[in-house]
């Protein structure tokens, strides 16, 4: 189940990549509507975004074969959860908001993978589905004024962080319920 898993995360995400730089070719493909800050902001061209794009599925590849190849729950005696995240990530009980260095960094990429899988997906899927309109002249005016209202003006943007921080939490209480001893 776990390849399926992450077989179908990984195509899903590609497909959504390719569709959206396919699209921003056909409507754009002197970039003049690009929105990615290297071009807006940089002024750099279909090469950065290119390479941009292929760094983001390397890296997002990776951390996902992380989470389901390599990662494993760490079980501790603890029963609270802040506890029991401050032992897994910091070899001690009484750490969680100290922000020290971790002495386990696997916790947080695996972590990490749990949030970006819903959280690039999602947000990926609303550039394609902007495109999209943007593609079959839908009157849009509403939604970019609404959308204009977001982090940085981009709903993907606010979308994509909301997902994170619930995956994130999600995530460490899946964590913490699953090493709990089991009770008959």
């Amino acid at each position: 189940m776990k390849k399926i898993k992450f077989f179908a995360a990984i195509i899903t995400y590609l497909l959504l990549a390719l569709a959206d730089g396919g699209l921003t070719y056909y409507n754009t493909p002197d970039l003049s509507m690009e929105g990615n800050p290297l071009v807006a902001e940089l002024g750099l061209g279909w090469g950065a975004l290119a390479i941009a794009n292929i760094l983001t599925f390397v890296g997002f590849t990776l951390i996902l074969y992380y989470y389901f190849f390599k990662y494993e729950t760490v079980y501790t005696d603890e029963t609270k959860l802040t506890r029991y995240w401050s032992q897994v990530v910091y070899g001690r009980p009484d750490k969680f908001w100290t922000g020290l260095i971790p002495k386990r960094f696997g916790p947080f990429v695996a972590m990490l993978a749990f949030a970006t899988i819903p959280a690039f997906i999602i947000s990926r899927a609303i550039v394609v589905a902007e495109w999209i309109c943007y593609t079959l002249d839908v009157d849009q005016s509403k939604y970019w004024a609404f959308e204009r209202k977001f982090l940085f003006g981009n709903i993907h943007i606010t979308v994509a962080t909301v997902i994170t921080i619930i995956a994130i939490i999600v995530f460490m209480y899946k964590e913490f319920k699953k090493q709990l001893p089991k009770v008959n």
